[in-house]
Parts: structure tokens; C-alpha cells; sequence
């Protein structure tokens, strides 16, 4: 055989062992709709509380929290609601963000180093180069073993948003050879993406503009890095079904069996409603705080649920000593002893203890919003609001909801 065909033979083979020239597909076994968190990235971080400064979003600390899970075979939580920042799968969540960002310095350094956009062509056909340790070469590498992988996403010129931290969890090369030559347009980058519960994302180069975008949306990236530093954790087992209203003293104690101080008397209970056939043994409290926020510490929030024919549920300090930012929701998890009709529950009543004078806190309650979890699924038992709704100061120490079921 002439030596020259056997050269371009030998060549060809190597690049179709490297490279396929047909399309190709590969996705991991991470679902979203499965594995992704329930509730949306809709977080705001009370990130240095003594000069009120506050950070937005925390979508690194939920692709790694939720990676946590997969890799572990943990089952995720399927709550539709954001953690109180009271509750350890909060805590949790920011802890991984700092995790996620630290660990990742030199690479988001890295992209900073672009005076003027002078590199802004360099940094984008990195995300395309499957060859010479590309940012593409370094997907495919993951992937390609079944190992979903966090992807750092750069922002676009000065466009609102920002950076963002997402899932990669596919590929799809199409006709794209990973060369920067032809076919580059048709690369697409399947992503878990916390902002969008339950959706499979399509991140795809943008030629004309170069930069990064969904397939369905206009919101550009210029930019991607594939995060190598992750590195797993055990993640705590799922709330649900647990009592995880956990109180605590300043002092770090735990003292959720203490009795609520009691601000009034509890009034008179209304005449019992129509049955529904429904039980719960959980409620939802949603608390969104106006334009005074509540402090912490030494100055708490309560709640007592009373209901007819049974004895009431007390849980004290609601917050676990921790401030609850302003113009902002917080939704916490109430266990009952017992299984309860919903027509028995009666009411709910928040209560404080905060001091008088100057060094007093007052706290501003927009709206108060309750839930009961069924077999049914939720059923809200009162939403109720006002600007605000009640202003807790030394003075006025209580507020009290009335809860109704649905119509059977």
C-alpha cells in the first residue's frame, strides 16, 4: 500500500479516536426535575450585618449542595419553599457557597484580567477549544465519565446579572469538531441551573455576539470555567418529616421545649368550621419582614397555634437568634405532635419580647402567610398583610391570625 495513504489512514484514525466526526450526545444520570433542588435561587445574604451590607443569590452553594446529594445517593429535598436562614440545610447551602468561591479564586482572578475587553475574543473561544486544555476539552473530560460538573459563568460587558455558578450535565457537539473551526454554533452545553427548579437549561455559544447564552432567553455570558475544585461532602438528611423548628437560647442552647412568654390571653377560639377529611401534622409559616428588620439575638420572635380540643403547640424563638434582614421572607417548618384536622386548628399568635426605650427593637410584619401540609397537598389556612401588618416594639408584643381551612 503507498506509504502516503497509509499516513492519511493513520491520520484519520487518530482524529476520529480524539474527536467524533458524527453528532454525539452524552449526558450523566443528574436530573433535575430529580436532583435538583425544589425552590428557586432567590436568596439574599445578610453578608456583613454591622454595615447592613448584603450579598444576592447563592447558586454556587446549591449546584455544590445538590451535587452533595447526587454523589452521595442521598434523596434531596423536595421542599418548594427557600430555607429559613435558621435552618441547617440554609446553613449548609452557604457554607458550600463560600466553599464554591473560594476554592475557585484563581480562576474567577483569572477573568478579571481583561482590561479594556481587550481579551474578551481569547476568553470566549476558550469555552469552544476541545483541544490544549480548552475549557471544552475539560467538559468533555467529565462528562464523558458520567461526572456532572459546576461550570463559573462570566458576565457579559456590563450586563445586569452578573456571574453565575450552574451544573453541567451533557454535551452535544453536534458537527463541531472542537477545532474553533467549523460548526462551533451548533455546541450545546446541557446545565442544571438553580435559578430555573426543574428545567434542563441549553447554554449555547453566541458567534455573532461572542458570548454564552440559553437557547430560550437573551441573557449573556462571555464566559465559561469548568470547576475541578469541587470536592464532595456528606449534606445533611432531608428535613422534612422532622421537627425542624429548632430554638435556641443566645447562648447557643437548646431550649425548644420552653414555654413561649406569654403577651395575652388567648381570646376567644371561633365555632369549628365544616370538616374537610384532612389532617396535617406540619405547618408552613411564612413571615415577610417590612421595612424594620428583626434584629436577633436577645430579641426573638415566638409563635403559639392553638386549636379546639387539643392542647396548644408552643415553639419559641423562631429566628434560633439570628437577624431576619428587612423586606425579605422566611418561611419555617412547624411540627405537631399529632396528627390534626385542619378544621381544629384555631389560630396562630406571634409574640415578642423586646425591651422599651432606645436600646429596644421593633420589628415591622408585612404579611404572615400559613400552611398546612396534607395528603392533598398544601392548604392554606390564612394570608394576611398590611404595610405593615403589625410593628412589634416595646409596646406591642403580640399578633394574632385567625386559621381557616379551605371549603370542603
Amino acid at each position: 500500500m503507498n506509504k502516503h495513504l497509509i499516513r492519511a489512514l493513520s491520520v484519520l484514525l487518530l482524529a476520529l479516536s480524539v474527536w467524533p466526526v458524527a453528532a454525539e450526545r452524552r449526558m450523566t444520570g443528574f436530573d433535575p426535575e430529580v436532583h435538583g433542588f425544589a425552590f428557586t435561587n432567590d436568596f439574599r445574604n445578610d453578608f456583613i450585618r454591622e454595615v447592613d451590607a448584603r450579598t444576592s443569590g447563592l447558586c454556587g452553594g446549591m449546584v455544590y449542595a445538590a451535587l452533595d446529594y447526587y454523589k452521595a445517593g442521598m434523596p434531596i429535598t423536595r421542599q418548594t419553599y427557600r430555607p429559613a436562614v435558621q435552618t441547617r440545610l440554609h446553613d449548609y447551602i452557604y457554607d458550600r457557597q463560600v466553599n464554591s468561591l473560594v476554592d475557585n479564586g484563581d480562576k474567577w482572578a483569572e477573568l478579571h484580567t481583561n482590561l479594556f475587553g481587550w481579551r474578551n475574543s481569547e476568553f470566549f473561544n476558550w469555552g469552544l477549544q476541545g483541544f490544549g486544555g480548552g475549557r471544552l476539552e475539560e467538559l468533555r473530560a467529565k462528562i464523558d465519565r458520567g461526572e456532572p460538573v459546576p461550570l463559573g459563568l462570566w458576565h457579559y460587558g456590563g450586563e445586569p446579572g452578573g456571574d453565575h455558578q450552574v451544573l453541567a450535565i451533557g454535551y452535544d457537539t453536534g458537527r463541531y469538531r472542537g477545532d474553533l473551526g467549523r460548526y462551533r454554533e451548533e455546541l450545546r452545553i446541557f446545565v442544571y441551573d438553580p435559578n430555573y427548579p426543574g428545567e434542563t437549561k441549553v447554554l449555547e455559544p453566541d458567534l455573532g455576539r461572542e458570548g454564552y447564552r440559553y437557547a430560550d432567553g437573551n441573557k449573556m455570558w462571555l464566559t465559561y470555567f469548568v470547576d475541578y475544585k469541587y470536592r464532595p461532602r456528606r449534606p445533611p438528611a432531608s428535613d422534612e418529616g422532622r421537627g425542624v423548628v429548632r430554638a435556641s437560647s443566645p447562648d447557643g442552647s437548646r431550649n425548644a421545649a420552653r414555654p413561649v412568654v406569654r403577651a395575652t390571653s388567648p381570646g376567644p377560639v371561633v365555632p369549628r368550621p365544616a370538616a374537610t377529611g384532612l389532617t396535617t401534622r406540619e405547618i408552613l409559616l411564612t413571615i415577610h419582614t417590612g421595612g424594620d428588620d428583626l434584629r436577633g439575638g436577645n430579641d426573638n420572635v415566638n409563635a403559639v397555634i392553638r386549636f379546639r380540643g387539643h392542647p396548644p403547640v408552643h415553639r419559641r424563638n423562631l429566628n434560633n437568634g439570628r437577624r431576619w434582614i428587612d423586606n425579605y421572607d422566611q418561611t419555617v417548618r412547624i411540627r405537631l405532635p399529632q396528627d390534626v384536622a385542619l378544621e381544629d386548628i384555631a389560630n396562630l399568635t406571634l409574640t415578642t419580647d423586646f425591651g422599651g426605650g432606645m436600646g429596644g427593637d421593633n420589628w415591622n410584619v408585612d404579611r404572615i402567610r400559613v400552611v398546612a401540609l396534607t395528603s392533598a397537598g398544601e392548604k392554606r389556612l390564612a394570608d394576611v398583610r398590611g404595610t405593615p401588618l403589625v410593628r412589634f416594639t416595646g409596646q406591642v408584643h403580640s399578633h394574632r391570625v385567625e386559621l381557616s381551612p379551605p371549603g370542603p
